[in-house]
Formats: C-alpha cells, structure tokens, sequence
C-alpha cells in the first residue's frame, strides 16, 4: 500500500500544482469579473504567471487521434465567459492582431477580441483543472500533454496577444489615475492659496 501511496503521489508534481494553484485563480477571475479596472489589473498580473507555470509542466505524451479526454468546459460554459468578458470589457475589447493565422491572406492586422482569447485560455486550463479536480489519475497524465500541446500550438500565444492588449488598457488606467492624484493635488493647492489671503484680508 505504501507504494501504491508514492506512485499516486508522484503524478502530482509540484509543477501540476503550481499550475493548478494559478489556473484556479486565472478562471475564477474570468468567471466572477464585475469591475473592468480591477479584472484588467489582476489579469494583467496572473496571465504572465499562468504561461510560465504552464511552460512548466511535464512533457507527458498525448496523441489528438488516440488519446480521447474528456473536455470539462463545455461550449456552453466557454460563451459565457466570453459574453461576459465581451460585456466587461466594452469597447475596449476590440484590438489588431498581426499574429493571427489569417495574416496570411491578408497584408493589413486582422481584428481580434481579448474576450475570445481569454476564453480559449479559460477552456484549456479549465479543461485540466476538471481532470485535477476529479482526481482522475487515469487521464491526468495524458490531459497534462494535452494541456501543453495545444499552449504551444495555440492558446499560448492567443494568451501573449490577449496581454499585449490588456497590457495596453492597463496603462491607459494608470494614467488616468495619475492624472486625477494630479487634478486633485492642484486644487488642494489652490484651496490653500485662497485660505491665506482670506486671513490677510
């Protein structure tokens, strides 16, 4: 038994479980998001951390044509996320992707949608968060590869342009705080003025 014990311990790295530490908090930012500002800012934060701890994981071996697992995000789950996002985001959702496959057929940026990226990134990581959740020792090594072999062949660059574009609203808000802290700043300041020539006069 205490072999056994091992062995079942052994499937779960610390690489999984950092993985399944970030991915929990990546997901559940997308699917409880009410404030835009403050979405743009953690998700700024946890995207970065969520590709690295990812790059991370083991290379464990997975066919698409042999190896069937099965999918925890449902289609149905993945549009919520991204209608939700869709209206969070507003506008702002909206940016020009001169990495999409489509460039190919086309000389000018492709028009692309963080709400979608994110919730592609949303359907892979929640696909091998359901395998963890379930404890599914069976299928985790497999949905492990598969996790991986479709970051490198898709969501992990959909991940880096969605952060390109967050990145970019996210600056924008920082400026706009520093020019309220500055507003506020110089009225306190003019306020002062006219409380020292009321005192002389």
């Amino acid at each position: 038994m205490e072999s056994n014990g091992r062995e079942e311990e052994s499937l779960y790295t610390k690489e999984i479980l950092e993985f399944a530490a970030i991915g929990v908090q990546c997901a559940s930012l997308m699917e409880q998001a009410r404030d835009k500002a403050e979405f743009v800012e953690q998700t700024t934060k946890l995207l970065p951390q969520l590709y690295l701890v990812t790059l991370r994981l083991p290379a464990y071996f997975y066919s698409p044509e042999s190896d069937y697992i099965e999918e925890h995000i449902t289609e149905e789950a993945y549009e919520i996320v991204r209608q939700r996002l869709a209206s969070l985001l507003g506008e702002e959702d909206a940016y020009l992707s001169a990495q999409s496959q489509e460039m190919a057929y086309s000389d000018t940026p492709i028009a692309a949608f963080i709400s979608e990226g994110l919730a592609d990134v949303y359907q892979h990581v929640g696909n091998l968060l359901g395998i963890l959740r379930d404890q599914n020792e069976e299928a985790l090594l497999p949905a492990v590869g598969r996790c991986r072999y479709y970051f490198f062949e898709y969501w992990g660059q959909t991940l880096l342009e969605s952060l390109t574009a967050l990145h970019h609203i996210y600056t924008l808000q920082l400026q706009a705080q520093d020019d309220d802290e500055d507003e506020h700043q110089t009225f306190e300041e003019e306020g002062d003025e006219d409380s020292t020539y009321e005192g002389i006069y």
